[in-house]
């Protein structure tokens, strides 16, 4: 139990490290302000899942995959920023993961919208007598 609490603990640690790197240090003109959602750390600390996901922005498929080789492209430089930071035996290695929930919140959010807004729909019921 005290192991999986750690664990965590490490995990979220990590996710404020990853945005803050990513926000201040990392320079790379195809890469918007990213939002890291979540980290899933193995058990024995050696990998970490990153979710990430651009603010403002729905990515298409072409421009998941940009930002899919952005990511890897910049791995070395995060990692090596991360062992800085964040004082483990080793640092894990990171996978990204393109986390598109916070888009389908927002297109549920808009289509619910949509909904309370249909034209004429007043919210009233006709009664037929």
């Amino acid at each position: 139990m005290a192991e999986k609490v750690r664990v965590q603990r490490v995990a979220e640690q990590i996710r404020g490290e990853l945005s803050q790197i990513l926000r201040d240090e990392v320079r790379d003109p195809r890469l918007p302000l990213l939002t890291i959602t979540r980290v899933k750390l193995a058990v024995d600390l050696g990998a970490a899942t990153v979710f990430y996901s651009p603010l403002g922005e729905d990515p298409d498929a072409d421009r998941s995959e940009e930002l899919q080789q952005v990511m890897r492209k910049v791995t070395g430089y995060v990692r090596r920023s991360l062992s800085k930071r964040v004082k483990l035996r080793h640092t894990p290695e990171l996978r990204w993961v393109l986390d598109d929930s916070i888009a389908e919140g927002s297109h549920t959010l808009e289509l619910i919208r949509d909904l309370d807004l249909q034209p004429g729909d007043d919210g009233d019921v006709e009664r037929e007598d």
